[in-house]
């Protein structure tokens, strides 16, 4: 949201705005699984209320910069702090509660949706009021939150579900079955994160047309967040692996139909279907990594976060290049054929913990 006004201010081209953006969701991935493994060490009460805490005062000194170099040092750091907090809360979710657990992440993640939903209209409203001048007391609310977190977690105490792994076949099951989550939330992240780069330029190619795509856009984000939510309420009840196979399963016609035909009112019918089948799967994969580490939740937990946020900056240069070669209808083709392989990957992925009982 800030970024049009730091253009003008300090001269930046989309180019550079590109590295600013690009720095701080490769920091933010990048160094989850080391947060997640400190949290595993050290508790996640305190990680997580000071993670909190440090994105909010790092962002809020961000509209004071003076040059692109402050901007983009801020940035990392600040993502940094972004990609720390990720695998506490996320682990957290699971933790607070023995059962119900789908339900219980999948509310953590809903949280982060709606933030993303209602921060850009409480940002506009400031931006359109003040500039950047009065941007930097958006960070109260986060200092608030921060100062009782700590406290409001006081009674969560993480719950060992499993022995640790003892014989070299349940080290290398383990290993097998992690890789395949790895792909799985891989490949589901390169979907999600084209289709909110492309969208735009799919749909309204040329002359571009604010009002098309974004309300194109709109549907895809707000029926990936009912998803996300209602994905982790049915795993509780229909099982992990099940959520995940049939989601992907069924994004091959949805994608390929949002790709195939003509830009009409079908499309948002196609590309809601989409954005809410990629949410429902995202949850459960998330879950199935916990599953296979509990005592090492938070490191699993940053693990599987960092290669799904990170996935759009492999996954976004192929759709681009693919796209540009062959047009976006054969990019987003490619990713309806590569759910095959979400689905082939989930047979190294056991139904149970293969290190419990």
């Amino acid at each position: 949201m800030m970024y049009p006004f730091l253009a003008s201010r300090l001269g930046l081209s989309l180019g550079l705005i590109g590295v600013a953006s690009f720095v701080w969701a490769t920091a933010s991935s990048t160094c989850q699984p080391l947060f997640g493994y400190l949290g595993d060490r050290l508790g996640r009460r305190w990680l997580a209320a000071g993670t909190i805490a440090s994105m909010a005062v790092l962002v809020a000194l961000i509209p004071k910069v003076q040059g692109f170099g402050q901007l983009v040092v801020l940035l990392a750091i600040a993502g940094i702090a972004v990609g720390a907090f990720h695998p506490q809360g996320g682990a957290i979710a699971n933790e607070a509660s023995r059962a119900n657990k789908g339900t219980n992440v999948a509310t953590f993640f809903l949280g982060g949706h709606l933030g993303f939903t209602v921060a850009p209209l409480v940002a506009g409203a400031v931006l359109a009021s003040s500039g950047l001048e009065y941007m930097s007391f958006l960070v109260i609310p986060a200092l608030l939150i921060a100062l009782m977190l700590p406290f409001g977690l006081k009674g969560v105490e993480r719950v060992h579900q499993s022995p640790a792994v003892d014989s070299s076949d349940e080290v290398s099951a383990l290993g097998l079955a992690i890789a395949a989550i790895l792909v799985v939330a891989l490949i589901r992240g390169w979907a999600y994160a084209s289709l909110n780069i492309f969208i735009p330029l799919f749909v309204s190619p040329g002359n571009p047309d604010p009002t098309l795509f974004g309300s194109m856009l709109s549907v895809f984000l707000a029926f990936h967040a009912a998803g996300a939510f209602s994905g982790g309420v049915m795993a509780d009840r229909f099982g992990l692996r099940l959520m995940v196979g049939a989601s992907s399963a069924l994004i091959i016609p949805t994608i390929s139909g949002f790709a195939l035909l003509p830009v009409g009112w079908l499309s948002y019918v196609f590309i809601g279907a989409t954005g809410a089948l990629i949410g429902a799967g995202f949850t459960p994969t998330v879950l199935l990594m916990q599953r296979l580490v509990p005592k090492r939740m938070g490191a699993g937990t940053g693990i599987v976060l960092g290669v799904s946020f990170g996935a759009g900056a492999i996954g976004n240069l192929i759709t681009g290049f693919v796209g540009e070669l062959a047009g976006l209808n054969i990019a987003f083709l490619l990713l309806a054929v590569v759910q095959v392989f979400v689905l082939l990957a989930l047979r190294w992925i056991p139904g149970r913990n293969p290190s419990g009982p």
